[in-house]
């Protein structure tokens, strides 16, 4: 990588001391419920490959209360499989917000699409079983699966190995984040995923093909990794179809917990934590890494027409883990800074408290 120009660290300085000063929550976005979802759904527990898919026949499908057991809804004593099914009519209006589709809380485990596209799921389903029943389902809506001013088709599927099952609890519906940033590039969804450590997993032409799917932003213990500590790697192949404005860009990798190394193209573009704490990928890092938002200036040169490639190398040392909070994504530094002022505004407004 060629040397950087003083203005390049000066960006830096000044990104990292907002994020620094302006980070302080792990939850601190203001979430302004847009479309109810609470109500009458499908639902069916017969299998079919087609179930997730808009114009899926659902008329003879049961018709469910979300949030509600569905033991007390005539399925009394039932463990296994569920699947729900909700047509949404989302407003034109809304097609410059960052949407947040969320569920509340599902017993045991989840899968959802929205037109057919995986966008979210917590937990694992058998054969490799692990609950998260007490996650809550907080899935960010990607522009471009949605279609705005028309129908669009939610699919839930839903397993429960004992007790209570379904969408039990919570106030669902589609969410406004408020102040979000407009991403030029948006990196939300499913990436590829591994819990090893190799030096080679940041060149851009690794064969990721056989890693887990992973969805981001989400914590990895609520997508089959519960308990997990330790050391991993995130990739996600990109296409870029026009060169974006000025010598620099931002990489936004959102919160991250811990520590990150986040690489374009297989060169190093930032970092939050210290090398030591890279070398074992175990606990032994302290500080409270976890509450930042991640944002990385970089020449605007790295980023290729055509295939790119984004890994970033996590290390958490206890609790939960992994790329957990939005926004994910590249832009340009103006609407960065406007972004940041924007919030850091907001935060002053309300007492640097949430949102």
């Amino acid at each position: 990588m060629k040397r950087l120009n003083i203005a390049y660290w000066a960006s830096v300085l000044l990104i990292c001391l907002s994020i620094t000063g302006f980070a302080n929550s792990k939850y601190d976005k203001k979430m302004v419920r847009e479309i109810n979802l609470s109500g009458t759904w499908k639902f069916s527990i017969m299998f079919d490959d087609n179930w997730k898919n808009e114009g899926y026949n659902d008329s003879d499908w049961d018709e469910l209360r979300v949030p509600r057991k569905w033991e007390e809804q005539g399925y009394d004593g039932y463990n296994g499989y569920g699947f729900y099914r909700r047509e949404v009519t989302i407003p034109a209006g809304l097609v410059e917000n960052q949407l947040i589709l969320d569920l509340g809380y599902i017993d045991d485990v989840d899968e959802v699409y929205v037109n057919g596209t995986l966008i979210g799921s917590s937990g694992s389903f058998p054969p490799n079983y692990k609950t998260s029943f007490n996650a809550r389902r907080s899935y960010v809506l990607p522009e471009s699966v949605l279609k705005f001013g028309e129908n669009n088709t939610i699919a839930v599927k839903v397993f429960d190995m004992e007790g209570e099952g379904g969408i039990v609890k919570g106030e669902p519906g589609i969410y406004i984040q408020e102040f979000p940033v407009k991403l030029k590039i948006n990196l939300i969804g499913q990436w590829k995923f591994k819990t090893r450590n190799k030096d080679e997993y940041k060149e851009s032409d690794f064969d990721d093909s056989d890693w887990d799917n992973i969805m981001v932003p989400g914590e990895w213990e609520n997508q089959g990794y519960r308990n997990y500590d330790g050391c991993a790697w995130y990739r996600k192949t990109f296409q870029a179809t026009k060169k974006l404005e000025g010598d620099y860009l931002v990489m936004m990798a959102g919160r991250i917990d811990d520590i990150d190394k986040v690489y374009l193209n297989g060169t190093w573009i930032g970092q939050t934590g210290e090398n030591d704490d890279f070398k074992w990928c175990e606990d032994g890092q302290n500080g409270n890494y976890f509450e930042s938002e991640r944002a990385y200036v970089f020449p605007a040169s790295l980023l290729k027409s055509g295939k790119n490639v984004i890994a970033i190398h996590v290390v958490d040392g206890r609790g939960a883990g992994g790329i957990y909070d939005g926004p994910v994504g590249i832009i340009e530094q103006p609407e960065f800074v406007n972004y940041w002022k924007k919030r850091s505004q907001n935060m002053r407004k309300h007492g640097n408290r949430d949102w």
